[in-house]
């Protein structure tokens, strides 16, 4: 099989202008009957299951892993000028879902065939969401038909629109109309299962600039209110200058709780920033484009901050009262005392560059990510967590472990892909070292 090398930008360009135009899709490639498998190599790998997504002269490109009904593993292809597929694969044998047998799942969503995200939601995550900026489409799990559409066109002026969820709605960022706005922004929720949308709210900036809201992450308060937690993006092009602001949102009540304004340089931007999330003793951990920082969730209040990083529109990894997290490049890998920001070990010399943003994992005090070792090669990296310490790297079966990994924490596999599979690995037979 014929896989070229696929180059990604690990930080949206804040030079991109605010126009949104259908970029010509290609004819697509001839799809063969069988699969070419290619060549395997060494490894200290247990590979329980490996499942071919799709298989052509082009690669793959995933989004992370999405879990549904406690059993299958969601994968969802967005690689640029093919048509997209979602693949359900069964997380103990790697057999495809019933109700998604073909080869690959492809939905003819509208015209524009980009995917630019996809989610998991519902009460035992049975809806499979499938965003692509026009539209947001709920599909079912256990059928593998489509529930409802619901229209929300998202002209988002720089950075990916994404969406986040939770049990009962999706939050999805957009622009009223369709028309693209120099100086506001509404976020509606959307019922996973009527497909209903409703406006929670709208928000605005300065004049001269771009401006965006980033999906929310939910929490229910002491007194059962939903409440929501997101950043917001501002950035004018003209003058170089961004903007990042926080907010908590009691969504039950209807009622802004905190806003704050000024917890970092003006020359941060947040595009593309996943969720905050709530830690224990009420802190809230918060990333922009060059910094991480830790909030009290009652007040706004900055609590401490590290600068002088870089985040892509991966979080920081938190387990067990720390922080790990991988920035810059070349890559530098820390961990950080999450209460107090104090930084508890860092690994400067194994440079653990993210493959294509991955999310990272841990499993009985061992970290696990795909990295990028140059000249195309992607590798699973293995490493202590008490002092950062690489322990080993392998590419796998059949080469390039890239994009995220997910660890099911009751059986100790782990599921990563290759540009072309899903792979399955057991853990506890994989040597430590």
């Amino acid at each position: 099989m014929k896989r070229p090398f696929i180059a990604i930008l690990y930080f949206q360009m804040l030079v991109m202008t605010g126009a949104c135009q259908k970029p010509p899709q290609p004819e697509p490639l001839p799809h063969p009957k069988k699969p070419v498998i290619p060549k395997t190599y060494p490894t200290k790998l247990e590979v329980v299951w490996n499942a071919v997504f799709y298989s052509d002269s082009a690669g793959d490109y995933f989004h992370e892993y999405q879990i549904a009904d406690e059993q299958y593993i969601v994968l969802a292809n967005i690689y640029d000028g093919e048509k997209r597929g979602i693949g359900v694969y069964n997380m103990q044998t790697g057999k495809r879902h019933s109700a998604w047998q073909n080869d690959p799942d492809i939905f003819a969503v509208t015209e524009d065939a980009y995917l630019n995200d996809c989610k998991t939601a519902g009460k035992n995550k049975e809806i499979i969401l499938i965003y692509n900026r026009r539209a947001l489409f709920g599909y079912s799990l256990h059928s593998g038909q489509r529930l409802w559409s619901t229209t929300i066109f998202n002209q988002q002026p720089f950075g990916e629109p994404k969406i986040s969820a939770d049990a009962n709605y999706a939050y999805v960022p957009y622009a009223a109309n369709g028309a693209l706005s120099k100086s506001w922004c509404r976020l509606a929720k959307i019922d996973v299962y009527s497909g209903k949308k409703t406006d929670i709210l709208t928000l605005y900036i300065e004049d001269d600039y771009e401006f965006c809201i980033n999906p929310p992450s939910s929490y229910v308060n002491s007194e059962g209110d939903t409440l929501l937690y997101f950043t917001t993006s501002g950035w004018n092009f003209q003058a170089v200058h961004g903007r990042v602001w926080a907010y908590c949102y009691n969504m039950t009540k209807k009622k802004m709780l905190w806003v704050n304004k000024q917890f970092t340089f003006d020359t941060d931007a947040s595009s593309s920033q996943p969720p905050p999330f709530v830690i224990e003793n009420d802190k809230l951990i918060v990333t922009s484009m060059r910094a991480i920082h830790c909030f009290n969730r009652l007040t706004g209040e900055l609590i401490w901050q590290r600068e002088g990083l870089g985040f892509s529109d991966r979080p920081p990894l938190y387990y067990e009262g720390r922080l790990y997290i991988r920035s810059g490049n070349p890559c530098i890998l820390m961990c950080l005392d999450a209460q107090t920001g104090v930084q508890i070990w860092e690994n400067t010399s194994s440079k653990p560059l993210p493959a294509f943003d991955g999310r990272m994992a841990i499993y009985k005090d061992r970290l696990y990510c795909s990295i990028s070792g140059g000249n195309a090669k992607y590798y699973l990296f293995c490493a202590d967590i008490h002092t950062g310490k690489e322990l080993w790297r392998d590419w796998g079966t059949w080469g390039n472990i890239a994009f995220d990994v997910l660890i099911d924490q009751k059986t100790g596999y782990l599921y990563c892909n290759t540009d072309w599979s899903t792979m399955c690995i057991d853990l506890n037979k994989t040597p430590k070292k």
